[in-house]
């Protein structure tokens, strides 16, 4: 599955490498793009493995405020 998670406080190039580690903590992540400029992460993931609410904290740990309401490609 894909996801688009808004990240409205993404603002530089170390805030998307910091964002897209976390394809490499968190099982079931297949690929993660992570553009400040465009504030946003596209995420593929396995929804057998990790859902999107595992995700959104993952975010939220790295100190980022996700938004919740994305549901799919836009």
């Amino acid at each position: 599955m894909k996801k688009i998670i808004r990240v409205p406080d993404m603002h530089c190039p170390n805030c998307a490498m910091r964002l897209e580690g976390i394809e490499d903590s968190l099982p079931g992540i297949k690929q993660i793009d992570a553009s400040y400029k465009k504030q946003r992460l596209v995420v593929e993931f396995d929804e057998s493995v990790v859902d999107e609410t595992q995700i959104l904290a993952a975010v939220e740990d790295l100190g980022y405020h996700p938004e919740r309401d994305c549901t799919g490609l836009r």
